[in-house]
């Protein structure tokens, strides 16, 4: 917007006709028409090449905001990704007091199992030969063999025939 307009003028004054002061309007006119005239000159044009630029930069402004504004539909907020940050290390942590536990029942299972070990008396070698005749006596057979049937069951309709020996004699042969 221009400078004068910006400014708030007078309001006006309704003046009756032949009582207006033609020399103060005369010199308000000339006030004005010089305060336009030195904003106009004071104004420097740009020229053709700074105008496209301008208008370029604009339009890539525009662009760029139009581009934010369908991204973010599928962008994560801030809020939602500090949340599954969070949430993550959380599991962790967990997941690390957990395996901390673990290590420690397994360790005080350990150190309980050497104390009881060291508390029992050893074997006596006698005592392990008879273990170990024990467990040879038990005999695991390696696989199960299932007997098969001799009979089978035939379709009904079709009949075999029988090999066997030569009941008859056969044709075209001399017998001797």
């Amino acid at each position: 917007m221009p400078k004068d307009r910006q400014e708030v003028s007078q309001p006006l004054k309704f003046v009756k006709e032949g009582d207006a002061d033609l020399e103060t309007q005369l010199l308000l006119e000339k006030r004005e028409r010089a305060k336009l005239d030195t904003d106009y000159k004071t104004k420097e044009r740009l020229t053709l090449q700074e105008q496209l630029r301008l208008n370029a930069i604009l339009k890539q402004e525009s662009f760029n905001a139009l581009v934010k504004d369908r991204n973010s539909f599928n962008r994560v907020s801030a809020e939602a990704l500090d949340f599954y940050k969070n949430l993550r290390e959380t599991n962790e942590t967990k997941n690390r007091n957990l395996e901390q536990s673990i290590e420690a029942e397994s360790r005080y299972f350990e150190v309980k199992k050497h104390a009881l070990e060291c508390t029992t008396p050893p074997h006596s070698a006698a005592n392990l030969r008879s273990l170990d005749e024990s467990v040879k006596k038990v005999h695991v057979p390696a696989k199960i063999h299932k007997p098969k049937s001799s009979s089978k069951n035939g379709l009904k309709g079709i009949v075999r025939k029988r090999k066997s020996g030569s009941s008859k004699p056969a044709v075209g042969k001399k017998a001797d």
